[in-house]
């Protein structure tokens, strides 16, 4: 039997959108057509793809065929595009950790001819959680603090994204000034992105080991919102380095402890396939990191 690329299609996109409705809705079938073409594959491989509770997800052979089918319209829309069948854009999706986002990648995208190639979804979220959604399909290649590398993948070590605890010089005057470090560290009020956010902890745990601790958090999942709160005086964060260059200059932000600053390796993982306009982009991707973070 063929891959069958109509039943593939409609497990991702049930898992993609959530919603069977929606899905039939986006492949212009019914629902009862995307219900038939996924029991289809579950009939010939004799087990579940799809685990129908929500939120929906793959089952591990479900993963692995939306792996493999994505490898494959990869490589199918180089040839379309090199016998003159195609002129549509190939659509790559990749998963980035947010502080990479929206600062050294924003560089990129409006220096590199590459994304004007390409239809580019970029998925959002903590560099410990991006791996999984190149290793469920979801993405064709993203960022993350793992070095090893996933099956039939490639790992690019980009560099190390460097981190700064830092507030504005009246925060520290009032939290920080002729307090013993531990105690400052657990009494004021720090600054989170979202639940997902361990760096923070970890931080306290390496430099001081402070395990458990109860200090109040302000939760601010957005990268500006983030610096403005620290700028505001809300709070003490720890902010990537090459965010906050310009407040370290004038003062508007302090080091709090310059000597112990937080160095997070990044990797850019994809898959070997040799699409050349999914190479190229990778290439530009890792070129440009390793220009932007710390080696």
């Amino acid at each position: 039997m063929m891959l069958d690329y109509k039943g593939i299609e409609a497990l991702y996109t049930v898992i993609e959108t959530q919603n069977f409705e929606l899905a039939a809705k986006k492949l212009l079938i019914t629902q009862s057509a995307i219900s038939q073409r996924i029991k289809g594959l579950e009939s010939y491989y004799g087990e579940p793809i799809l685990i129908r509770t929500l939120p929906y997800c793959a089952t591990p052979l479900g993963t692995k065929l939306i792996s493999l089918f994505k490898k494959i319209a990869l490589l199918e829309d180089d040839f379309k595009r090199e016998v003159g069948a195609s002129t549509k854009k190939p659509q790559i999706s990749i998963a980035l950790n947010r502080d990479s986002l929206e600062t050294w990648f924003l560089n990129l995208m409006e220096q590199d001819e590459i994304f004007k190639k390409i239809a580019l979804e970029i998925v959002s979220d903590d560099q410990e959680l991006t791996l999984n959604y190149l290793k469920s399909g979801r993405v064709s290649a993203c960022i993350s603090t793992s070095a090893k590398e996933i099956q039939s993948g490639k790992a690019h070590f980009l560099g190390y994204m460097e981190y700064a605890l830092v507030a504005t010089p009246s925060f520290i005057q009032v939290h920080f000034a002729n307090r013993e470090p531990k105690i400052a560290l657990q009494s004021a009020p720090a600054i989170q992105f979202d639940i997902n956010d361990h760096l923070h902890k970890r931080y306290l745990e390496m430099f001081f080991g402070i395990k458990e601790s109860e200090t109040p958090f302000h939760i601010v999942p957005s990268v500006d919102g983030f610096k403005k709160f620290a700028l505001l005086g809300y709070g003490y964060a720890l902010i990537p380095i090459i965010d906050i260059k310009k407040e370290l200059q004038h003062k508007q932000l302090i080091e709090i402890f310059p000597d112990q600053r937080w160095k997070m390796p990044l990797y850019w993982h994809h898959w070997d396939v040799q699409s050349s306009i999914y190479r190229n982009l990778n290439s530009a991707i890792i070129d440009y990191a390793k220009t932007q973070l710390l080696s």
